[in-house]
């Protein structure tokens, strides 16, 4: 809900709010995403989390972050091969 309210925020301010690490903070966030509760997209060299609409993401094909062609990487999950950012889609 922080994410959603907020649009972004911070990987390190999750960390910190969350009174947790970042592996756990990332380990958490797949396990959203798994079960359908989260969609966005995270920039983990830049540190931050995005809130999308689901409906916003279906139809991307091309990284925000660097324009790269997306490739899916797992259930729920597109990843650009190029920069790293992932995208969260919910079922």
């Amino acid at each position: 809900d922080m994410v959603k309210t907020r649009g972004q925020i911070a990987i390190s301010d999750l960390v910190i709010e969350l009174n947790s690490s970042r592996d756990t903070v990332q380990k958490d966030l797949y396990q959203l995403v798994g079960m359908g509760l989260f969609s966005g997209y995270v920039n983990w060299d830049e540190g931050m989390l995005y809130s999308r609409q689901a409906t916003e993401l279906h139809d991307l094909n091309k990284c925000e972050h660097c324009g790269g062609e997306l490739e899916l990487a797992g259930k729920g999950v597109i990843r650009c091969p190029f920069c790293g950012t992932e995208y969260f889609l919910e079922r």
